[in-house]
């Protein structure tokens, strides 16, 4: 273990609803002792941890031996997605949540989207702390303008971070992680879930994400390839998103362009970024990507600049 984890003997010791915490953890428990710590800090003390392990820690199966209210889960290798439906099935409680084992929560998270499940929402974000290194900053997440349209919105504009998601437990009864995804399972089932249930965000930041060079999100390939599917399959199932495709195929060769020029592949990126053009030739972000594309040199720099830019603020 790599250091001591400081669990209470209980996380049911308060009062209020029972919230669910889906753990999943694949190579990469080393992080966890934080992430666990900061769901037991939580200003609302009546959890259920449910940690899906497809590692076999050791420490993990002992602590969930000890502490009640840890249910520890080993399950084989088969995908984030897996492993969240695995946690979901076995949650109990009135709200789901979900944390991964390099993100954490801050002590009043849940606290705060609790308030607004009382106000009337189904499913509740928040903006978050982005950590990438040794540096930390703010982004906003998606503004709620219109609940009817919201799932439209975030379709085209993304910014609901995994780990400051909660809903109320019935919106998984028939909305589950698509395990057939390798990426973007979560921006799968929110489009579902702000399609069929109410949003709301709290606009502060209650979370703080890991940014890691070696996350999936830095997978070009496997990221266009997921997100081209995605965006057929809810084409398919929603009402009226249909007239929305040509333009969320263009969003994703825009992302995937990004993405290229992320990784230092500019060559590669001028294509998609092209075909983004094509069909928005106004949109000043795809002008200014392409710009930088053709640049001789130093496209990741300034990559990293127009995104601490374009970044959505308080």
């Amino acid at each position: 273990m790599p250091k001591t984890v400081t669990l209470p003997r209980s996380l049911q010791t308060g009062a209020g609803p029972l919230v669910s915490v889906v753990v999943p953890t694949y190579g990469d428990a080393e992080y966890l002792p934080e992430a666990l710590e900061s769901i037991a800090n939580q200003t609302h003390a009546n959890l259920e941890l449910v940690v899906v392990d497809s590692s076999g820690v050791s420490w993990l199966r002992e602590l969930g031996e000890r502490v009640e209210g840890f249910e520890y889960i080993e399950q084989e290798p088969q995908g984030l997605a897996a492993a969240r439906n695995r946690g979901l099935d076995a949650a109990t409680g009135a709200v789901i949540s979900f944390l991964d084992a390099d993100d954490r929560w801050c002590p009043t998270k849940l606290e705060r989207q609790l308030a607004a499940l009382d106000d009337g929402a189904d499913v509740v974000y928040s903006d978050v702390s982005l950590l990438e290194g040794d540096s930390k900053r703010y982004q906003s997440a998606l503004p709620v303008e219109n609940p009817e349209t919201h799932h439209v919105d975030f379709l085209y504009e993304g910014g609901v971070p995994m780990p400051t998601v909660v809903a109320r437990r019935e919106c998984f009864a028939a909305e589950r992680f698509d395990e057939s995804l390798p990426a973007v399972e979560d921006r799968h089932l929110w489009a579902r879930l702000f399609a069929r249930y109410r949003p709301a965000r709290v606009a502060e930041p209650l979370a703080c994400y890991a940014v890691r060079e070696d996350s999936m999100s830095s997978d070009a390939e496997t990221m266009y390839d997921s997100e081209l599917a995605v965006v057929a399959d809810l084409c398919d199932r929603l009402p009226g998103l249909d007239s929305h495709r040509a333009a969320l195929e263009r969003k994703a060769e825009y992302k995937y362009g990004k993405r290229l020029l992320r990784v230092g592949d500019a060559g590669a990126a001028r294509a998609p970024l092209r075909a983004a053009l094509s069909g928005e030739r106004s949109d000043p972000r795809l002008l200014v990507l392409l710009a930088v594309a053709y640049l001789p040199f130093g496209h990741r720099r300034v990559l990293q600049l127009l995104e601490r830019l374009q970044e959505r603020r308080r």
